[in-house]
C-alpha cells in the first residue's frame, strides 16, 4: 500500500507494509524500521530503503543509487564519491560536507552505525536537487558522458554573504539576552523563575568566555535588567556593525502544560509548522509594551519573507542555526527540537549579517527548568556557545580568504 505523507520537505509517496500500518496507527514507536521512499532527484524518481535511528530519517551510504552518487566510498567513518563530476565528501559526526572546493552544511549530521555510514536523507531530497537541475537528470555513467554541473547558490563561496568583511579588526558578536525590565518573558509555574533572569545570566557568561578566549568583540544589548525594544535590538547589530547576532530565550508551553521540553534554534523565514508560528506571536507580543509602537502584520511579514526566502543573507542564518544545534547537543540533557524558521521581529536585521533566536529550553518542564536555573549549566552552555560562534567565524573567515584570493 502507498500512502503519501506530508512533510517539510514536501510530499513523500511511502510505501507501508502491515508494520508500517501499525506505525502509522501509532501501535508501536518508529525507531530504526527500514522503509521504501519514493523519491525525487533532479527529475528522476528512485525507491531507496530509509531508517531512522538518530531521530531523523536517513540511508546508509552503500544503498544511494549509483546514478544519484557514482563512485561512492567509504572509510574510517568518511563517505565520498562524485555528484555530476564534481567530488562529494561527507564525514560522520560533522553537519559539514565539502563538494568541490565549497562546504555545505546539512541539518542533521552523517553518522556510523553497523560498520556502514548512514547519511540523512536531506542529503538526497534537498540538498542534490539544487545541485542537479531537472534538465540535467543524472543517468547511468555509461550513457552519457559526464558534465560538471554549476555548483548552487547556496554552496558557492563567491555568491554567500561575507560577514565581518565590511570593516578591519576583531569580529564583533552581539548578544541579546531577550526580555528585561517590565517584560519578564515566560515564567515558570512551580517556581517563578523569569526568563529575562536567564537569558541575561547565559548572555553575561557567553560574554565573558568570548571576552576570554580573545578575537573576538562581544557586545550586550542589555546587560542589566531594562527593557530593551525589540525592533531596537537588531538595529544595534546594525549600527554597531557587527557580524553576528544571537538572541537568547526559554520557550514555555502555554495551557498550563508541561510535556514539551528542549531546545531550538531559529532564523528569520516563513513558519513552517503551527508551533513555530506560535512561539514567533509569543516572542513578538513584548512589542505591545512599547509607547506608541504599531506591530508589523504578521501575515503581511510572511508574505515579505516568501519573496526573499532564498537570498544568501538568510542561508548564512540558517547555517547559523544548525551551528548553535549541533554545539548545544553536548551541552543541554533535553530533546534537540532542530533548527526551524519564523517571522521573528528581533531577527529583522536590515543589514547583511546572520541572525539567529536561539530557545534554551522550556521553563515550562520541570526537568529543562532545573538545569536553565542551575549556573553550572549555564556555564556549559555558554561554553557551547563560544565553541559555535568560534567555529562559525573561523569558517567564515576561510570563505572570506578563498573569495580575496579568487579577486
Amino acid at each position: 500500500m502507498v500512502v503519501e505523507i506530508e512533510n517539510e520537505r514536501g510530499r513523500v509517496r511511502r510505501t507501508l507494509g502491515l508494520v508500517g500500518w501499525l506505525l502509522l496507527a501509532g501501535a508501536f514507536p518508529a525507531f530504526g524500521q527500514p522503509s521504501a521512499d519514493q523519491i525525487e532527484v533532479a527529475g528522476v524518481a528512485y525507491s531507496v530503503e530509509v531508517e531512522r535511528h538518530n531521530g531523523y530519517e536517513a540511508i546508509a551510504w552503500s544503498r544511494v543509487p549509483e546514478s544519484v552518487v557514482s563512485s561512492s566510498f567509504q572509510r574510517d567513518g568518511s563517505a565520498t564519491g562524485q555528484v555530476a563530476g564534481t567530488s562529494l565528501e561527507l564525514r560522520s559526526g560533522s553537519p559539514f560536507g565539502r563538494y568541490g572546493d565549497s562546504v555545505f552544511q546539512l541539518s542533521n549530521p552523517p553518522y556510523r552505525l553497523q560498520g556502514e555510514v548512514w547519511v540523512p536523507l536531506e542529503l538526497l531530497v534537498e540538498w542534490l536537487p539544487r545541485v542537479q537541475p531537472k534538465s540535467a537528470a543524472v543517468a547511468p555513467a555509461a550513457a552519457t558522458p559526464e558534465v560538471a554541473q554549476p555548483i548552487p547558490a547556496a554552496a558557492t563561496v563567491d555568491e554567500r554573504p561575507t560577514p565581518g568583511s565590511r570593516r578591519p579588526g576583531p569580529w564583533r558578536v552581539v548578544i541579546d539576552a531577550g526580555h528585561g525590565g517590565v517584560d519578564p518573558g515566560t515564567m515558570s509555574p512551580r517556581t517563578g523563575v523569569r526568563e529575562k533572569d536567564i537569558t541575561l545570566s547565559v548572555a553575561r557568561k557567553l560574554a565573558a568566555e568570548l571576552e576570554r578566549r580573545g578575537g573576538i568583540e562581544p557586545l550586550l544589548t542589555r546587560d542589566r535588567d531594562v527593557f530593551v525594544e525589540v525592533m531596537e535590538r537588531p538595529s544595534l547589530a546594525v549600527e554597531w556593525e557587527a557580524d553576528l547576532f544571537l538572541s537568547i530565550h526559554v520557550d514555555a508551553q502555554p495551557g498550563g502544560r508541561s510535556s514539551a521540553r528542549g531546545f531550538t534554534t531559529y532564523h528569520l523565514g516563513q513558519a513552517r509548522t503551527e508551533d513555530a508560528l506560535a512561539v514567533a506571536r509569543r516572542e513578538n507580543a513584548v512589542i505591545e509594551l512599547e509607547e506608541g509602537a504599531k506591530p508589523p502584520n504578521l501575515q503581511q511579514l510572511e508574505i515579505i519573507l516568501a519573496t526573499v526566502d532564498r537570498d544568501a543573507y538568510r542561508r548564512e542564518s540558517r547555517l547559523l542555526a544548525g551551528h548553535i544545534q549541533n554545539g548545544l547537543r553536548g551541552a543541554m540533557d533535553t530533546q534537540d527540537r532542530g533548527a526551524r524558521q519564523g517571522p521573528y521581529y528581533v531577527l529583522m536585521t536590515p543589514g547583511l549579517l546572520p541572525a539567529v533566536l536561539v530557545e534554551l529550553g522550556y521553563i515550562t518542564n520541570r526537568a529543562d527548568e532545573a538545569q536553565l536555573k542551575d549556573p553550572e549549566r549555564q556555564d556549559r552552555i555558554a561554553r557551547a556557545l563560544a565553541d559555535t560562534i568560534e567555529n562559525f567565524l573561523e569558517d567564515t573567515g576561510r570563505r572570506i580568504a578563498a573569495t580575496e584570493g579568487r579577486g
